[in-house]
């Protein structure tokens, strides 16, 4: 009668343990697809890192041009403004050469 009992207890779990089976390989099939689309999230997340930092590369680029043309355009004007001036001390030489001492009468 014990194992009769026992037979019938056993047999009554088979249908729990069953359940659980399909329980499992659900939540392994659930694990695998979040992974796989991790996966694809990770890989999106890099190529847009990599344009990004492409694009990040071309703007320093872009400003450092910028910066390098504002140094030229003021070395340039600085060295007409330079011109100006010596050709201004220059005319100015000229008419004191030019012009007679005054004399006092």
């Amino acid at each position: 009668m014990r194992k009769l009992f026992y037979a019938l207890a056993v047999a009554g779990f088979l249908p729990w343990i069953a359940a659980c089976e399909q329980s499992v390989q659900k939540e392994a099939q659930d694990v695998k697809e979040a992974h796989d689309a991790a996966v694809k999230d990770i890989a999106e997340e890099s190529k847009d890192v990599e344009k990004a930092a492409i694009e990040g590369a071309k703007d320093i680029v872009k400003e450092q041009r910028d910066v390098e043309d504002a140094a030229a355009a003021g070395t340039k004007k600085i060295i007409d403004e330079k011109r100006e001036l010596e050709d201004a001390k220059a005319r100015e030489a000229e008419r004191a050469a030019d012009t007679p001492p005054t004399t006092k009468p």
